[in-house]
């Protein structure tokens, strides 16, 4: 059975408790209601179904203090323990070799690493230098925030509460926060596509102890460098995909969106859903990410939109030439690097603390970093590598996000994103009420580095648009565009983007398809590729939509209202079996084979092709497709940038060496099935689910790299449009629920009705909100 993973496993103490139904349908919670009331922060809290917070107040301060307490209320302890990592004091109380984190954008390093870490890159002065540079409103957010962590924090360590917060009530580490520690959080989330994957390169990164020989910087082709290193968290998987539609396509003539992250399922980066109102100037629904005080992805009464992870590079390597361990060349001048002495206290087996002190550099650009690849160069006393880093100087990008949540149109939506260009690493789709277009952007912070850059300043491609610039001259510092908002960042001019009256996608390729009519080019190699093949998950994404308009899908007439994008988007195809599954049957099983593989050969020919819970056979096909992907040549029609969606396709059988490698890989498949003592014959509920408490809740979908759009990885999904007349209209779904609190009502809940396929139409309006209000709960401070 292959359990998507089991939230208890990875808690850092204390015991898991059982569920606690704490349902108080249109009640009040005066437990939480201050003795007297004063001028300071005041918010009401109400939930709806699935536990979803709508907090009013009167403040962009009262809003925050709403905020901070609710989520507090949901996830206490993964966000308290994780301003412990955030602050660098990880390994002081939970052990310096323990896990920071079970999942999230900096990984999963040691807490010791992180500890140096955060502690160098998002230091003070790092967190004040972003903090200062925001305008009030976000100020007041963050403030108000922290006060209500804290007066959550406060009402626990005072023993309200019971029997809730295991994990954490009796923890020295529950503690209050600061706006500081607001602010960090969010610097932290900056670097989510940059810095952060580089964490134990830069902590690690130290200088030679003795002379050492001269390091060599090989060609491109000659650094076998895990491309996976340099996305989001470290790892495959992270990425979203997204359908927004215009006024052609769609049967109202109105804008249609969906947005669909496939984001983290537990850990610190989980989406919380919410909705924000300040009446007269915001009412906004959506997700933050944990900790940041405003919606990231959402939704008001006149705009919706989604954001996918871009392929953007937002940080460049440099080469920098030593002229001993700590100064190197530039421009013929010897320059030093910047040495910083960071101590951390590590806790022991007996609970005493231990001081470890590490120094740590950086240059001009930025920290020091040391990939310890013998390909790469090392830091000797010759050469040395260092990073520069967009999203450590874009303070940008939260005034950004909130400049959306207060958009009135479409037209406003964008001039925003050209205003602050500060979303840090991920695409843009939105629709806006009574606008007839849909909008692709990324326009976001990247590093101006032009083709003619690298060309004359690479030493060297560690992945796809990320060169290895020459730090020795000037020459090969990032550009400025007039247009720029940030200091060496491509302006708005120079930056993909497209409006459509039919559709707009992405599914975490480049700008260049974002629709399959109409190929964005002419833009820099860092920003994205062109003209290459697509994964099978973007290739699914645009069939979906191609299907649609040609009647292919099921339904009716060639447009797309709300009902069918529900449907379509959850429908758990299988591009894959769709393109080889026939063709590998019929080279496999006519020949010898074991009962299993008889067996097999049977199942695969009865499944329809789908995740969804019913089908028997999908994780037999999963198990084969991870090796058949692995066989060079395996494509009939290889790759036609003139038919991207549809190429490459079918099987290569003229070549033998081909059929035998399918042949094995179809053997292999089987017997690893067989091995997870999975029946061959099972239903994928059966084989598939996600662990919550004592309850395995089944799971459709599959891996996007097996041509799935519905992916496991699924976390919040929303479907809106704007009806003329009438509110907004959103239906969503938060696949791992609004809490990570065992013994919480809405621990579970969402997971269940996802697992159901049961949208939820989310209530918007104050009418809405009040006829599906479960609690209310009135604080002030």
């Amino acid at each position: 059975m292959k359990t998507l993973f089991r939230p208890s496993m990875w808690s850092r103490g204390a015991v898991i408790g059982a569920a606690v139904i704490l349902a108080a349908c249109g009640g009040d919670s005066s437990s939480s209601s201050p003795s007297t009331d004063s001028d300071g922060y005041q918010a009401t809290i109400e939930r709806t179904t699935y536990g979803i917070p709508h907090i009013t107040a009167e403040t962009y301060g009262g809003a925050g203090y709403g905020h901070g307490y609710a989520i507090a209320e949901d996830n206490l302890c993964v966000l308290a323990s994780a301003y412990v990592t955030f602050r660098g004091e990880g390994s002081r109380y939970f052990g310096p070799d323990a896990p920071a984190a079970p999942m999230g954008t900096f990984g999963s390093p040691t807490n010791k690493d992180a500890d140096f870490f955060f502690r160098f890159v998002v230091n003070d002065d790092q967190v004040a230098m972003f903090r200062d540079a925001q305008p009030a409103d976000v100020r007041e957010l963050a403030q108000g925030f922290a006060a209500g962590f804290s007066r959550y924090v406060r009402e626990v360590k005072g023993g309200e509460h019971g029997g809730r917060h295991l994990t954490c009530r009796d923890e020295p580490w529950l503690a209050t926060i600061t706006e500081q520690d607001v602010f960090r959080r969010l610097v932290a989330l900056n670097l989510a596509a940059s810095s952060s994957n580089q964490l134990a390169a830069i902590v690690n990164a130290q200088p030679p102890s003795s002379p050492s020989p001269t390091g060599l910087v090989r060609a491109a082709a000659e650094v076998p460098l895990d491309e996976h290193r340099f996305w989001v968290g470290g790892e495959e998987g992270i990425g979203s995909n997204t359908l927004a539609f215009g006024a052609d396509a769609t049967e109202s003539g109105g804008g249609l969106l969906f947005a669909n992250p496939h984001w983290y399922l537990e850990g610190v980066d989980r989406f919380y859903q919410l909705q924000m109102t300040i009446p007269g100037e915001l009412n906004v629904s959506g997700v933050s990410i944990m900790g940041a005080p405003m919606v990231l992805l959402g939704f008001n009464n006149n705009i919706a939109w989604a954001h996918t992870v871009s392929t953007a590079r937002r940080f460049t390597p440099y080469f920098l030439q030593m002229s001993d361990a700590t100064h190197y060349m530039k421009d013929g001048q010897e320059r030093a690097l910047e040495a910083v002495e960071i101590t951390i206290q590590k806790k022991q087996p007996d609970g005493s603390l231990v001081p470890e002190t590490r120094t740590l550099y950086r240059s001009e650009y930025g920290p020091m970093v040391d990939y310890h690849n013998p390909q790469l160069p090392g830091w000797t006393n010759t050469t040395a590598l260092t990073l520069r880093d967009i999203n450590l100087e874009n303070t940008q990008s939260f005034q950004n996000f909130l400049a959306f949540d207060q958009a009135d149109s479409l037209d406003d939506f964008y001039a925003a994103i050209e205003e602050h260009v500060g979303i840090p690493w991920v695409n843009t789709t939105a629709i806006g009420r009574g606008d007839e277009r849909a909008l692709y952007s990324d326009i976001t912070a990247v590093p101006n580095v032009p083709d003619s850059l690298v060309a004359n300043c690479a030493m060297g491609m560690l992945a796809s648009g990320l060169p290895l610039l020459n730090g020795t001259t000037s020459d090969c510092d990032w550009r400025q565009d007039p247009d720029a908002v940030l200091p060496g960042a491509f302006g708005p001019a120079n930056l993909p983007h497209l409006f459509r009256r039919d559709y707009v996608a992405n599914m975490n390729d480049s700008y260049w398809l974002t629709n399959a009519n109409a190929p964005l080019t002419g833009y820099a190699g860092i920003i994205g590729q062109q003209d290459y093949q697509q994964s099978l998950r973007s290739r699914m994404g645009h069939t979906l939509v191609e299907d649609r308009f040609n009647s292919r899908d099921g339904f009716a007439g060639s447009q797309i209202n709300s009902t069918r994008l529900r449907d379509i988007v959850l429908n758990s195809r299988v591009l894959s079996a769709e393109l080889l599954k026939e063709p590998v049957l019929t080279a496999v099983c006519g020949g010898t084979l074991s009962a299993d593989e008889q067996q097999a050969c049977q199942v695969l020919q009865n499944w329809d092709n789908t995740g969804n819970l019913n089908a028997v056979g999908a994780h037999v096909w999963t198990a084969i497709h991870e090796r058949l992907a692995a066989i060079e040549d395996l494509w009939a029609v290889p790759f036609d940038a003139q038919d991207p969606v549809h190429t490459p396709r079918g099987l290569n059988t003229g070549n033998s060496d081909v059929l035998t490698a399918v042949r094995q890989a179809f053997s292999d498949g089987v017997a690893e099935v067989v091995d997870n003592g999975d029946a061959l014959d099972a239903p994928l509920s059966e084989v598939q689910t996600y662990a919550k408490a004592d309850t395995d809740i089944p799971q459709y979908g599959g891996e996007g790299s097996e041509g799935y759009f519905t992916v496991l990885r699924n976390t919040y999904l929303h479907v809106v449009d704007f009806p003329e007349g009438e509110p907004v209209r959103a239906y969503t779904l938060l696949s791992h629920g609004v809490s990570t609190d065992p013994t919480s009502p809405h621990y579970a809940d969402y997971t269940e009705a996802y697992s159901r396929k049961q949208w939820h139409r989310v209530p918007f309006t104050r009418e809405q909100i009040e006829n599906a209000r479960i609690s209310i709960t009135e604080i002030s401070e």
